[in-house]
């Protein structure tokens, strides 16, 4: 096994322990202010997507969700597995770690669980957890992996 690939499926377990460690922590902690005016500790259940888009109430619409999430956490692990520069190889890792954690909670709970909302003053920006930072994290990692020059 290559070092990229070794990378990459450790980017994920760490992306996925940290999501749900995370989660662990917020959901015993109370409803808070960590930085004012920008970042708060408040529980949610978001049974949509990204920004909530994609709300599914229902049971068949959590379903299908569910397994668009499987088809792109499979997509993205191939992406890694074929990985050959380490930052895209944890890139992809902490994308399918964090969407793993995501996919647990929807599967296990019907709805993701958020607790971090992000704002400008009195101006929401977004609700996410850790697994969206994760994911978003590796989407960094990819961008640098694009943008970077290349050693010879």
């Amino acid at each position: 096994m290559t070092s990229a690939r070794k990378l990459a499926g450790l980017s994920a377990v760490i992306g996925l322990l940290c999501s749900m460690l995370g989660e662990r922590v917020a959901l015993g902690l109370p409803d808070a202010i960590v930085i004012p005016g920008l970042l708060d500790l408040r529980h949610t259940w978001n049974q949509g997507v990204s920004f909530s888009l994609l709300w599914q109430s229902g049971d068949s619409g959590r379903h299908a969700l569910s397994l668009a999430l499987l088809a792109l956490i499979v997509f993205v692990g191939s992406l890694a597995w074929r990985a050959t520069e380490k930052w895209a190889a944890a890139g992809y890792g902490l994308i399918v770690g964090g969407a793993l954690a995501n996919l647990w909670d929807r599967s296990f709970y019907g709805a993701v669980f958020d607790y971090l909302s992000l704002h400008l003053g009195a101006t929401p920006l977004f609700v996410f957890n850790a697994a969206d930072a994760m994911i978003s994290l590796g989407v960094v990692l990819l961008v640098a992996d694009t943008l970077l020059p290349r050693r010879q």
